[in-house]
């Protein structure tokens, strides 16, 4: 009996490391002055989670280790909105990426932006990011609605979104592009 229960834990352990190794790792990592880009990463990161087989990270950007972008399938991207730009925090931390031997190319990338008001700057942000992964040869996702064909996006400051915290449409579009990405980074090699 002892034999038999001691054989069991093994083949669990075994069947456990195996199911970690297949799993898809899917990186959320952004730059959040306000909290409104945190608040977001937190709910893309709620999607990606959300799918079985894959392990999400969520990382302010100083935080993001060289080897976690290596490692990573999928990896999603934000920024506030400073002046219709990249914060400039965001894109030093993509100038740092390797780029010799291109190692992030074929791995998937979404992009994701915060910005004080509407129409002051949001899709300038997604599309400055996907240009940065596009030269690294990665394969962009976009959000799971018309909406967000770009990523997701929130704004605040200005009337009907005036509140201090994201809207619920934002945080929902959020989790919907988290989920998307893990959902697709398991159809990849």
């Amino acid at each position: 009996m002892h034999k038999s229960l001691l054989a069991a834990v093994f083949l669990f352990l075994i069947f456990d490391n195996v199911k970690a190794q297949d799993s898809k790792k899917v990186l959320i990592a952004y730059y959040s002055q306000s909290g409104s880009t945190q608040l977001m990463a937190e709910s893309i990161y709620e999607g990606a989670k959300s799918v079985e087989g894959v392990i999400a990270t969520i990382l302010p950007i100083d935080k993001v280790q060289a080897s976690q972008l290596l490692e990573s399938d999928a990896i999603i991207i934000g920024s506030p909105v400073y002046n219709a730009n990249i914060a400039p925090e965001v894109l030093k931390f993509i100038n740092s990426w390797p780029f010799e031997g291109k190692p992030m190319k074929d791995k998937l990338g979404a992009a994701f932006s915060t910005g004080g008001g509407i129409s002051i700057g949001e899709e300038l942000i997604l599309q400055n990011l996907i240009h940065a992964m596009l030269i690294q040869g990665m394969i962009i996702v976009g959000g799971d609605e018309t909406e967000s064909a770009f990523g997701a996006s929130g704004v605040t400051g200005e009337a009907p979104f005036d509140k201090k915290v994201l809207d619920e449409i934002f945080l929902k579009k959020g989790y919907g592009l988290g989920k998307r990405v893990a959902e697709l980074s398991k159809s990849f090699n």
